[in-house]
């Protein structure tokens, strides 16, 4: 059960590194629409991942709250 806990760490730990870059680009200041529509959008097409997860892991940098992270791959 340990390896199964320290990888679910690793990936919210993945999450956090690619919300922080996430909002950086985006500044919390900026709707969910407005990130999206401006640069959220293409850098999520340039990694390769969805904007939903993207915004998600922005939320999460935002708040600390692991929901936020719900229903994404992470």
């Amino acid at each position: 059960m340990t390896g199964l806990r320290r990888l679910v760490d690793e990936m919210v730990a993945a999450g956090g590194k690619l919300g922080q870059t996430a909002l950086k680009l985006a500044p919390a200041y900026l709707s969910d629409q407005e990130a999206t529509d401006t640069v959220l959008a293409p850098y999520a097409d340039d990694i390769g991942c969805d904007v939903e997860t993207i915004l998600a892991t922005r939320r999460y940098t935002l708040t600390g709250n692991h929901r936020a992270l719900q229903g994404t791959w992470i």
